[in-house]
């Protein structure tokens, strides 16, 4: 049985090796080494392209390092019966840690206290009424890996959270008070302080928020996101922050990406702007790989996958 790889070094090459001593890896330096490759592999790591697809033609199994899958060829994987496994779990302990950063820099106003430094102004604290996160909602859109870890987190530093998921019946983790479908979005957002994007994208989801949505929010409600920037609707999005609809925006990902130089979410107050920077960490890594070197000794054994991606509901 032969995988394709991306190059690894040594240490990462032993670790696959040991997961699955049966496995004869093939391994691709990029996208052209990959295709002359494509028709000799029964399962593969990193490549999902439609005309490697094509050129794979023994393929039953591809893993990919993303958690998000939109951009993969959703049709013709499930034409051809291949399994498409991704990295879910693997990001979410950086991402909530980074949508907790941006809730507590807008709670304690440090966009405002930083663009005073750099004037070397020592502000008046009646310039800056910082907020407490202690008995405010935080409404969790999504409660998946990203979802549970954000809302772990915020449920330390005392926000009450209410959150959606696909699932509702399922067992309410402890540190949640309330799990809603996602149905009930729009019944949710005018209770909501803190809103927390933490779905991926998928036809379903694109432009979930849009008018009508921030309408519904409290205007001193700020709503960030990590995940993917198609989820927001960006025209709305500016809309709502320039009417005062509400009163902030902390997003690491937007639509288009990167963001043009010149649009208005650079220069709004009211935003704060990361490069779709949440999904680093020096642990990331290790972890993917050991999602993969984990999956390649079950296929490798005929097991089930882990993170296997419903491609009708597209995660």
């Amino acid at each position: 049985m032969k995988v394709l790889i991306p190059a690894m070094d040594s240490v990462a090459m032993q670790q696959l090796r040991q997961s699955a001593p049966g496995i004869e890896f093939l391994a691709a330096k990029d996208e052209s080494e990959a295709l002359a490759l494509a028709g000799e592999v029964e399962g593969c790591y990193g490549t999902c392209s439609l005309e490697f697809l094509k050129a794979a033609t023994r393929l039953r199994w591809v893993q990919v390092r993303s958690a998000g899958v939109e951009r993969y060829p959703h049709e013709e994987l499930k034409r051809r019966g291949v399994c498409l496994t991704n990295a879910r779990g693997i990001y979410g302990i950086q991402l909530a840690d980074h949508t907790l950063a941006l809730i507590l820099a807008f709670s304690r106003q440090l966009p405002f206290l930083f663009r005073a430094q750099q004037r070397q102004v020592w502000e008046s604290r009646d310039h800056y009424p910082p907020g407490e996160l202690a008995g405010q909602n935080l409404l969790v859109v999504g409660l998946g890996g990203t979802g549970l870890e954000t809302a772990r987190r915020a449920a330390g530093f005392g926000l009450r959270i209410l959150a959606t998921r696909r699932h509702p019946e399922l067992p309410r983790p402890a540190f949640v008070e309330e799990v809603h479908a996602p149905e009930r979005l729009h019944g949710l957002l005018p209770r909501a302080d803190w809103v927390a994007v933490c779905v991926p994208l998928t036809a379903e989801t694109r432009d979930l928020f849009g008018d009508e949505e921030f309408d519904r929010m409290k205007r001193s409600a700020v709503i960030v996101c990590v995940t993917r920037g198609g989820i927001l609707n960006t025209e709305a999005l500016v809309r709502a922050l320039q009417s005062g609809k509400i009163a902030g925006a902390g997003l690491d990902v937007t639509q288009p990406e990167p963001l043009p130089a010149g649009h208005p979410l650079w220069t709004m107050g009211n935003v704060i702007l990361t490069p779709h920077a949440s999904g680093h960490s020096p642990h990331a890594d290790q972890r993917l790989l050991d999602l993969v070197c984990d999956n390649v000794g079950r296929f490798a054994r005929g097991e089930p996958l882990r993170n296997v991606v419903d491609l009708d509901l597209g995660y």
